[in-house]
């Protein structure tokens, strides 16, 4: 702490609430602050964002290693057997991997593949950004440009510090979707190509994957299906770690199993902090972005500011699907016919051929519905799968009266000092909402109330009527 001479005062410019003080007790009182903060209004994008790269610890279902060889392919793959232990698999943390990370975990794992050899690039910064972005020659939205950046982290950092075998960047085709009465679920077009436009970029004028003794593997995967994911994955990892058909159908299994487990954890959670909400009168956002906008590189921690405010924070990929819930929120449309399913969103959209945007399709349908939730829409600058839903989504949710909020066109650049204000206008805003809601749910019990004590009263004056007629 520098000392003050006499007369003169300190004046503190900080970017966030640990740079107000000088003092380390200080620091260290405020940071428990918001710890607990944390704790009691949980940020599910926050989470999930490093929930999915956790190891899963799936048992092992690989083939014993055979007893025998006679031919030189049945020698190479008992080589490669053995060597599963030794392989690291590098991972760039970007686009879909922020749903599918735990199944390529307990894929891999389950096949032999150790924790810590499974390696993720780090998250997005500016730092890393401009570290790597020279390479690119296009300029795409800024969740694929980060593309190249993660992949030179994880040659110039995460491979110089021990080194990668793999480098494992895989062109995601069709997804996955719980939803129903889709066109389909495909990705987008520019986040499948992504992963070939990157090693175009690493390969053009000299191949950097070959200096460094890496080896690139982008296969094209379909979610969806899940035979033809698992002979895709076969072909792609066949020559490394020496699969058998039945082993690598078996590690497809367990890498699915993963999947639900890891969705199913985090949505049954969300339930339990959304009926605390419905007990409390109190509201929680809901983000409606794609699975990398959970990347706090790209969403700019913007959910995290409104959780220190106190709001609880949602994604679209976290709210819960429980059967009594979207009974409650759905249900009377079902019966009208309007929709068939709770899952259905062809009365808002048409043209379902995007997964996430027939994600956020629904969960703007889910948020209109749910009285102590609003929607905050997160965008990435030049998304065409966003563009064309805009009015759509702003138009469910205003439809309801629910409150509509958005920070569009997000690209490299963090104007911090622009998005707090904007924070600080939509709380000031919700804190309004709030105590109206309040003022309507008390008013809902009064009328309740009174309906209930004149029913009552009539029932009794009408069960008092005939034994008077009997008196007389």
């Amino acid at each position: 702490k520098v000392p003050l001479m006499q007369g003169e005062q300190r004046l503190i410019i900080a970017t966030c609430e640990k740079g107000t003080v000088e003092d380390v007790n200080e620091m260290k009182e405020i940071k428990k602050g918001l710890d607990q903060l944390k704790d009691k209004h949980p940020n599910f994008v926050d989470m999930a964002s490093k929930e999915v790269f956790r190891p899963t610890n799936p048992k092992s279902v690989a083939d014993p290693l055979p007893t025998r060889a006679w031919t030189k392919a049945a020698k190479d793959r008992i080589a490669l057997m053995q060597n599963r232990k030794n392989v690291r698999i590098g991972i760039p943390r970007v686009l879909n991997i922020y749903t599918y990370a735990p199944l390529f975990n307990g894929y891999l794992e389950s096949l032999g593949v150790q924790p810590e050899n499974i390696v993720y690039s780090d998250y997005t910064s500016s730092e890393l950004y401009r570290a790597g972005a020279s390479r690119g020659a296009i300029d795409p939205c800024f969740p694929a440009k980060i593309g190249i950046s993660h992949v030179y982290n994880l040659v110039q950092e995460k491979h110089r510090k021990k080194p990668l075998n793999v480098i494992f960047f895989p062109m995601y085709d069709v997804l996955h979707s719980p939803l129903v009465k889709i066109v389909g679920a495909n990705a987008c077009p520019t986040v499948t190509a992504t992963p070939e436009t990157v090693k175009a970029a690493f390969t053009k004028e000299n191949d950097v994957f070959a200096e460094h003794n890496v080896k690139y593997l982008d296969p094209i995967l379909n979610f969806a299906d899940k035979k033809l994911f698992a002979y895709q994955m076969l072909q792609a990892w066949q020559p490394i770690l020496g699969l058998s058909e039945e082993e690598n159908d078996r590690a497809v299994e367990v890498g699915y199993q993963c999947l639900k487990d890891y969705e199913t954890s985090i949505r049954n959670r969300a339930r339990q902090v959304l009926d605390q909400l419905e007990r409390e009168d109190r509201i929680g956002i809901v983000m409606l972005g794609r699975p990398y906008h959970h990347d706090p590189g790209l969403n700019h921690e913007i959910m995290d500011e409104f959780q220190k405010l106190g709001y609880p924070i949602f994604s679209q990929n976290t709210l819960p699907l429980d059967e009594d819930l979207l009974e409650r929120l759905f249900g009377e449309e079902v019966r009208a016919g309007m929709i068939s399913s709770p899952l259905d969103i062809t009365d808002a959209w048409k043209n379902s051929y995007s997964c996430s945007t027939n994600h956020k399709i629904w969960a703007a349908k889910f948020t209109a519905r749910h009285p102590n939730l609003v929607a905050l829409e997160i965008s990435s600058f030049k998304c065409g799968h966003d563009a064309p839903i805009y009015g759509v989504v702003e138009g469910i949710i205003e439809k309801s009266g629910t409150p509509y909020f958005c920070f569009k066109d997000l690209d490299e650049n963090k104007p911090s000092g622009s998005i707090r204000i904007r924070v600080e206008t939509i709380d000031y805003f919700l804190r309004r909402y709030r105590e109206e809601i309040i003022k309507n749910r008390k008013a809902e019990q009064d009328i309740e109330a009174q309906l209930a004590a004149l029913e009552a009263e009539l029932r009794g004056q009408y069960a008092e009527q005939p034994e008077a007629v009997a008196g007389d």
